[in-house]
């Protein structure tokens, strides 16, 4: 018996291996999004070194780039959450898939930093609204038995974007420039978002009724009867209701730390072995690329799994799982930015490690993060989390190339910045993260029971 078919005939509470009543086409589309999104930020790693002889760049600019999303997130992230909770998601999502095309194609043609700046900047326009519509799709798309699950595929996915992005920028700016690797990655979001605008759309918290969870059958509201529900809730109203949650305030600093420090290793990722390891633009992006790719393969899917397993059996499992992995994923990061250590043997085995126990802890948290706030405030409170997330992801690139700046070393002769002291000074703020998920772990089953009375 199939998947699908086992799941339309209700047998058990969305045990494992099932995904509920929609299946698993809207995880896939949803996962699509993120991987245009992903590719398109990679990208500009993955020939940053080409960008900056270009245009004449220092390191503090290039890491500046990064930051030209927190630009349009400080504007857009709250509003694109708050439109997630009162508007057609799917419309929302498709529009800005659209308007990620064109921001990447003009990107291509920019001459100036102020130039490339500004286009980096409606980047962060598509994903302050795309992702907390999408985030709280999976959450009425899916149960709470396989929401880790749901989770950890679109956690990886991003993750895994960027690295295929800055691979594909690395060999085709090599073989083409620059200008032509970011211009081939500007056309797949068309495709998605006729793929998204498809999609069916779910009650809002009908993944979470009785009916569903017990029996894994369809909510008794049809996907093709549903509409948006507007909150009842004023703006302000919505954003302190999230605020007032202890367990939810914890989840969104201790995430941004942890996704600001993934951020930062795929910006740097290739210029530090360039410049620490020896190795050439291509093999570097694959080496930096490679490390991220398989660490977030083997981190996302095995937190995920891990998340579900542990959901109820564990009190604050999410929590804890996100505070132990991180912590242990902070120490092998460190270890792995000493100088003089073989690539091959030891830095990049540690890499790989270090970044899949980092992503293992985002499936649990973005999973509970659905469970600690009311449904028709999912997306206000995912709104807050890409602010505070990209925020933080904006401000250490820069930080790291500030730092880096400090402490030069010689590379084939010429002065440049040390990026592996830069790392060694920056990675210890992820120790912050894991301290604020144990506070937070004290308060998530009176959260949980609030959320859903």
């Amino acid at each position: 018996m199939t998947l699908e078919a086992e799941t339309a005939t209700g047998e058990g509470a969305a045990p494992k291996g099932k995904w509920g009543p929609y299946g698993r086409r809207p995880l896939v589309v949803l996962c699509l999004i993120g991987l245009v999104d992903a590719v398109d930020r990679g990208v500009l790693p993955g020939v940053i070194e080409l960008v900056k002889d270009d245009l004449g760049l220092s390191d503090f600019q290039a890491g500046l780039l990064s930051s030209a999303i927190v630009v349009a997130t400080l504007l857009v992230a709250v509003p694109g959450g708050l439109l997630a909770d009162r508007r057609d998601r799917r419309t929302l999502m498709a529009i800005v898939l659209c308007l990620w095309s064109a921001a990447t194609a003009l990107s291509a043609g920019v001459r100036s930093f102020p130039q490339l700046f500004a286009v980096r900047s409606l980047l962060g326009v598509g994903d302050a609204i795309n992702d907390p519509a999408a985030q709280s799709l999976v959450a009425d798309y899916y149960p709470p038995a396989v929401r880790g699950r749901a989770y950890g595929w679109q956690r990886v996915v991003p993750t895994a974007g960027v690295a295929v992005g800055a691979v594909v920028g690395g060999v085709l700016g090599e073989a083409f420039g620059w200008r032509v690797a970011v211009l081939a990655v500007a056309l797949p979001g068309l495709v998605v978002a006729v793929m998204v605008r498809r999609l069916p759309l779910p009650e809002r918290g009908a993944s979470d009724l009785p009916s569903v969870t017990a029996t894994g059958a369809p909510p008794t509201l049809l996907p093709s009867q549903a509409s948006p529900v507007l909150a009842p809730l004023s703006t302000r109203q919505s954003l302190m209701a999230c605020l007032r949650v202890p367990s939810l305030r914890a989840l969104l600093f201790a995430t941004s730390i942890t996704t600001a420090s993934l951020a930062a290793l795929g910006f740097w990722g290739i210029a530090y072995h360039q410049r620490a390891s020896g190795l050439s633009a291509s093999k570097a992006a694959a080496v930096a690329g490679g490390a991220i790719l398989v660490g977030a393969i083997i981190g996302g899917f095995g937190g995920g799994v891990l998340a579900d397993r542990l959901r109820g059996r564990v009190k604050g499992a999410a929590l804890l799982l996100g505070a132990c992995t991180t912590a242990a994923g902070t120490v092998l990061l460190l270890l792995s930015f000493n100088d003089g250590i073989p690539v091959y043997g030891v830095r990049l085995p540690l890499q790989v490690l270090a970044v899949a126990l980092i992503v293992a802890a985002l499936p649990a948290l973005t999973a509970m993060t659905t469970e600690v706030v009311r449904p028709h405030l999912r997306g206000t409170a995912f709104g807050l989390l890409k602010l505070f997330a990209n925020l933080f992801a904006a401000l250490t690139p820069p930080l790291i190339g500030f730092i880096a700046d400090t402490r030069q070393i010689t590379v084939d002769g010429e002065e440049t910045g040390d990026l592996g002291f830069a790392f060694r000074w920056t990675v210890w703020a992820v120790l912050l993260g894991s301290a604020l998920l144990l506070y937070g772990r004290r308060h998530v089953e009176e959260d949980v029971r609030a959320a859903s009375a």
